[in-house]
């Protein structure tokens, strides 16, 4: 098994997706190497594979054994594929059922407002791009200077544990619109002015001292979770809520299912390839669509018409920055050319 385990790391592998890579790594080194490590291909049946998992149960979740189950069966494909073995026992393995899956964390419009507000920065920015730019965490901490362009985002690239990678999907190398009122702008000027170190093309705007990405892990540990436990909010809100939120901020406010689905970079709305091909979302209505939802949340009233799911039309915004016009950042009046993140 040992042999099967150091022939895909040096030949199959390295062509899959970074997450997918690091997973399987984990899953061997972790769970099947200590067990099968010295195990003989040809030796394995179905009845130890089985005896095994059930192993596994309850001290991992049925999602974490499945991905283990799933590593070992892909491995032992691979062997058959290069005739180490004729059959594969992880075939016949029965796994636990899995949970019911809790749905997801939308919160009240003036809760997301204020997990915003509270929020240390630089994850009050990276939450403002998810919940209104629509990016994945991965994504957000993976942009760099030269993807923000007048009036819209550039989103090619991702980054998992320091290691860079195309985006999840075809569908998800998008183009994503600023809203109108400069809340997400200024997000980006506020790490703009962050990291006055990092400010070349190719710099990440999310950028650590060293002009590293950010760690994903602490910025919600030390951020995100305190300021959830400040408010009383459920302690299994993460980063991927608030990317959830921009979905149903989009229903909520109307939006057509194509305004979402191009704006979080999914396939398809219903998975017809007609809608894929001729539903496309016009960009203008994709800038209103994030417009009104910015409305919504830094609008939201703080007490009685919470309950009416109203939103009033905005005179001013509840935001930290200034209201008045202000020049991109990528346009600065005089200084150093080579600053520019264009």
């Amino acid at each position: 098994m040992r042999a099967v385990y150091e022939k895909c790391r040096e030949l199959t592998w390295p062509h899959l997706k970074n997450s997918t890579r690091k997973q399987y790594e984990e899953n061997f080194q972790r769970h099947l190497l200590p067990v099968f490590g010295n195990s003989r291909l040809h030796r394995l049946s179905t009845v130890e594979l089985q005896a095994y998992f059930n192993s596994l149960s309850p001290r991992l979740s049925p999602k974490t054994v499945k991905l283990i189950h799933g590593t070992l069966r892909a491995a032992l494909n691979q062997a058959i594929a290069w005739e180490m073995m004729t059959r594969n026992p992880a075939k016949g393995v029965k796994l636990p059922r899995k949970h019911s899956v809790k749905p997801p964390i939308v919160l009240p419009l003036i809760f997301i407002r204020k997990v915003i507000q509270t929020v240390a920065e630089p994850t009050r920015s990276l939450l403002i791009l998810m919940v209104f730019a629509s990016m994945r965490v991965g994504e957000v901490l993976a942009l760099r200077w030269k993807d923000i362009l007048p009036g819209r985002i550039i989103i090619d690239e991702r980054v998992y544990d320091d290691e860079f990678d195309d985006v999840k999907t075809e569908a998800g190398q998008r183009e994503v619109p600023l809203d109108r009122h400069g809340v997400i702008l200024r997000a980006l000027q506020a790490m703009w002015e962050r990291n006055k170190k990092f400010r070349k093309p190719n710099d990440l705007v999310f950028a650590n001292s060293v002009g590293k990405p950010l760690d994903r892990h602490n910025l919600l540990r030390r951020h995100l979770k305190k300021a959830a436990e400040k408010l009383e909010l459920p302690d299994r809100i993460d980063f991927r809520s608030f990317r959830t939120m921009h979905a149903s901020l989009m229903r909520r406010m109307g939006g057509r299912l194509e305004v979402a689905r191009d704006n979080m970079g999914h396939a398809g709305s219903t998975g017809s390839i007609t809608l894929d091909v001729y539903s496309k979302s016009w960009w203008e209505e994709r800038v209103d669509a994030v417009t009104r939802v910015v409305e919504a949340v830094f609008t939201e009233p703080e007490a009685k018409e919470e309950e009416t799911n109203t939103v009033t039309s905005p005179k001013r915004l509840h935001t930290d920055g200034s209201d008045g016009d202000w020049e991109p950042f990528w346009e600065p009046q005089g200084g150093n050319p080579d600053q520019k993140p264009m």
